[in-house]
């Protein structure tokens, strides 16, 4: 017998120069086809309050105001790579795993003015979107995912960020043929223009300053909250080096109000967390990070209920995923 399920990931879609959480969701026809289930769509994100920034620590030594200054007409290319692996089981089975193509992504990025207040204001566009690697994903489901991929090319918009690196103003255009599912979410992304942002603190730090920025999202009707920490690790002629801990946890007993789900069947959230980590180097004269690192993990339980059916069906996945960026 058919039925249809939603698994959802977060993974980071690099944006501008910071991290937007994005859920990716995986459709099957029956559990014991899950090999036919990469066709990845991206379902709508929402921030419900304002991020909130806390300054933990200021740091040692010289202390300075950290701010970005890019000069007008400045470009630079950032070439994004994300390797993703999945591991589900259904009703207590373990599906089949695959090992998954690299994501490789080309970001355009170019200054158009600063304000006499220093607010940065950008185009962009993503000029390539390709899978590269080993994979043993079916040839049908490879060429279907890279079809979709291929769509984001020409994907292109404009943005104003603050010096502190906090999102303003956000528009975009879409290219045609573009998922629907994708529009959501990009449409939602001018509503949630502060998760775009990677935000330093107003006050002036050192080297070993810790700041903590505090989010509360709605991914694809879950609700959770996402707690950012930064440490300035090194300081020095206008380059700034990270260390990046994420952890976001979820809290129990959610009805799931996911885009795509099919009429008569539910999704109860029984548990979720994330962690990752990584590093990320800036120069504060650019635009987009020099190089970044990021690994995330995210560990979620999920009860699938169908009408005219006593019994739920036990869903459970753990999600890696590793990205690199480097900028010119």
């Amino acid at each position: 017998m058919k039925k249809t399920f939603v698994v959802s990931g977060m993974m980071f879609l690099v944006f501008g120069w910071g991290f937007l959480p994005s859920l990716t969701s995986v459709k099957a026809e029956t559990a014991s086809e899950l090999k036919q289930v990469i066709k990845n769509e991206t379902n709508t994100i929402s921030a419900d309050k304002k991020t909130q920034l806390e300054l933990l620590n200021p740091g040692t030594g010289t202390k300075q105001k950290l701010r970005f200054q890019p000069p007008v007409n400045l470009k630079e290319t950032a070439i994004v790579r994300m390797k993703m692996n999945i591991n589900i089981s259904i009703g207590g089975q373990a599906s089949p795993s695959f090992k998954q193509p690299e994501t490789v992504t080309t970001l355009q990025t170019k200054v158009t003015k600063i304000d006499p207040n220093g607010d940065i204001h950008y185009e962009f566009y993503y000029s390539d979107v390709d899978l590269v690697g080993d994979t043993d994903l079916p040839p049908a489901a490879l060429n279907s995912l890279k079809s979709q991929l291929q769509k984001l090319v020409g994907f292109k918009g404009s943005a104003i960020v603050d010096p502190q690196g906090k999102t303003k103003k956000l528009n975009f255009v879409l290219p045609e043929g573009v998922d629907a599912n994708l529009k959501l979410l990009m449409q939602q992304m001018s509503n949630s223009i502060e998760q775009l942002s990677l935000q330093i603190p107003q006050q002036a730090v050192g080297v070993g300053s810790q700041w903590r920025v505090t989010s509360n999202i709605n991914a694809g009707g879950m609700n959770f909250q996402q707690i950012t920490t930064y440490k300035l690790i090194n300081l020095e002629k206008g380059i700034a080096t990270f260390n990046i801990a994420v952890e976001q946890i979820a809290p129990p007993s959610q009805n799931l109000n996911t885009p795509g789900l099919p009429a008569g069947v539910t999704l109860s959230l029984k548990s979720y967390q994330g962690k990752g980590q990584g590093e990320m180097t800036v120069a504060l004269n650019k635009l987009m990070p020099v190089t970044s690192k990021m690994s995330l993990l995210t560990d979620m339980q999920l009860s699938q209920k169908q009408v005219g059916r006593v019994a739920e069906t036990a869903i459970k996945q753990k999600i890696s995923m590793d990205m690199n960026l480097e900028s010119k």
